[in-house]
């Protein structure tokens, strides 16, 4: 995982930096029992008690419209988690300041955006990301837009 800021390309956001702004992650092991073991901590510490997965690859039907859904300035009541299951992709979450911070996300990468940050969600050139996403309530997951 890559962070910094949006108008700084070269500026360095420590992962210390983001969790002082609620903004947690992980390196997700690769082999399938850390990876277990990773997952369902976060779960019990956290409080999220479902999953699903979610793909989007160059070729989907619809693809535009589908990434029209995150791009825009929005925040959910709910925290956002994303394990990179595959591909990458990029966030921008706004900070304390109201400046925009840039997360690149990759295979391996998980995250948790806090719920009620304003945050919005591109793929990368590649356009391909398969996440698993964690939840403590569905319902709490609609974007409210800005």
């Amino acid at each position: 995982m890559r962070a910094y800021l949006l108008e700084q390309p070269d500026s360095a956001v420590a992962p210390d930096a983001l969790a002082q702004r609620g903004v947690l992650s992980w390196s997700v092991p690769a082999d399938d029992a850390g990876r277990a073991e990773l997952i369902a901590n976060v779960k019990r510490e956290y409080g999220y008690v479902d999953e699903d997965f979610v793909e989007l690859e160059p070729g989907m039907p619809n693809l535009d419209e589908i990434c029209a859904k995150f791009d825009k300035e929005h925040f959910h009541t709910e925290d956002e988690v994303r394990y990179v299951v595959a591909g990458a992709g990029i966030f921008d979450v706004r900070g304390v300041d109201d400046r925009w911070i840039r997360i690149e996300v990759s295979t391996g990468d998980m995250i948790v955006i806090p719920a009620r940050m304003y945050h919005r969600f591109y793929l990368t050139d590649t356009k391909q990301i398969r996440c698993m996403r964690l939840f403590a309530n569905h319902d709490g997951w609609a974007p409210l837009y800005r």
